[in-house]
């Protein structure tokens, strides 16, 4: 393959970017442009020296990754410079005068992919990383790229292959192997199932990491909620007033808490009202609470009313908050009581919030979050528990073909069975250096 080269590390004005070059004349293009004090080019070594064109000069530091042992397979040189969008466009220009090509979005890791030092998965999980917003996705995108879910995916396709070989061998002479592979190979299936039925329903949780957890704040006019969202994002975002119904329309802010992004959705009060615009309002509240994964249901602890529950739907999680404990005067049930005027128990509160979630789950556990890697799992999902369930009701032939389903579609994960318009399609979404 030709040789490429790319900015690296964007255009964005920086201390330091760098200009990566790969392929069989890295190391002859570098000698020509990057002049150092030493004569040899060792690998893994950071030079100093100067990046010398025909109208300027940079002074740089440049590396030399020897093949295999580097990122995309071949040798690979990179030059760390300036960061100015000015100087990192002029070296690139320089190494291409000198017979480099621009290199393709994603045509790095797509390298890398196909010289073996990366699967697809992991190549995915590489561009996951570049895009993720959080702390819960950097996770879960370095488990993907350091291979920790190609791992379980990579144990149930050899899984298969045995699976497989047993049934073709029980095809071939089954008089002599039907007895002796028949339940050792339904026990390799189920084993399989079960591997993925767990990945599959953890990756149900990828909303969560990808749009984060919505946090709808619900109660009766005047009980504290905008006072409750400017606490938790320490900001006085919501007007408050004494005045019942100033909050007409959703208002929602995103926070990060323990790495993971929560949306905290404050509400119109929830009461019978001829007012039209606040009507509106009240059935935006119920929209946000209806979409909501937690509802704080707050109450006013200075207030003798009954309050009302009837909006809550029984179906969700919900914290009730006993709010102004700093003048309390009526004993009401809660889970917790807090003052926002005080900030009591607010960090409480927020413990609260993350164990009701379960947001330690989405940095402890690997997490699918690639869509794609999610329906490749459900169709092997979907085959395999046709081989279990129709085991010993159908012919071996049968039960192969089901095997080769669901190994089909774990390959398509790997790539180590794809074609090639999904891998173009994948790497077109990569930036261009990576």
């Amino acid at each position: 393959m030709d040789t490429i080269v790319a900015i690296a590390t964007g255009l964005t004005p920086a201390g330091v970017g760098i200009v990566r070059i790969s392929g069989e004349r890295a190391l002859e293009l570098a000698k020509s442009i990057f002049v150092k004090k030493t004569a040899e080019w060792s690998p893994n070594y950071m030079y100093l020296g100067t990046v010398n064109g025909e109208t300027f000069k940079e002074q740089a530091f440049c590396v030399y990754f020897k093949m295999p042992f580097s990122f995309t397979g071949e040798d690979v040189i990179e030059l760390h410079c300036h960061g100015g969008p000015g100087v990192l466009s002029a070296v690139s220009r320089l190494v291409q005068s000198k017979g480099a090509r621009q290199a393709y979005a994603g045509e790095f890791t797509r390298r890398a992919f196909l010289n073996g030092k990366v699967n697809l998965a992991q190549a995915e999980g590489i561009a996951e990383l570049t895009r993720a917003e959080n702390e819960a996705g950097i996770m879960q995108a370095y488990r993907l790229a350091s291979g920790e879910v190609s791992k379980t995916i990579a144990e149930c396709e050899q899984d298969l292959l045995i699976a497989a070989s047993n049934v073709e061998a029980v095809l071939d002479y089954p008089e002599e192997l039907t007895d002796d592979l028949a339940a050792p190979t339904l026990e390799l299936l189920q084993t399989c199932l079960q591997k993925l039925l767990k990945l599959y329903k953890n990756a149900q949780h990828r909303r969560f990491i990808n749009e984060g957890i919505n946090v709808t704040i619900a109660g009766a006019p005047n009980v504290g909620k905008s006072s409750l969202l400017n606490a938790i994002i320490q900001d006085e975002r919501a007007i408050v007033t004494d005045i019942a119904g100033t909050t007409r329309d959703t208002l929602s802010e995103a926070v990060m808490i323990g790495g993971v992004k929560y949306r905290f959705i404050d509400t119109a009060g929830m009461r019978k009202s001829q007012d039209t615009i606040e009507r509106i309002g009240i059935e935006r509240a119920q929209n946000a609470i209806a979409n909501a994964d937690l509802v704080l249901h707050i109450l006013d602890l200075s207030c003798k009313s009954n309050d009302d529950t009837t909006f809550l739907p029984k179906d969700k999680k919900i914290i009730t908050v006993g709010n102004k404990l700093d003048i309390k005067k009526f004993d009401k049930k809660a889970d917790i009581y807090i003052s926002c005027k005080t900030k009591e128990n607010i960090e409480e509160l927020i413990k609260q919030i993350t164990q009701k979630t379960n947001a330690e789950m989405l940095t402890d556990t690997v997490i699918m979050t690639n869509e794609r890697h999610v329906a490749c799992v459900k169709n092997a999902i979907e085959a395999l528990e046709s081989a279990t369930k129709n085991y010993n009701k159908v012919t071996p032939d049968c039960t192969a073909v089901d095997i080769r389903g669901a190994y089909s579609a774990l390959a398509q994960v790997t790539g180590s069975d794809v074609n090639e318009a999904i891998v173009d399609q994948i790497f077109s979404s990569f930036c261009v250096g990576k």
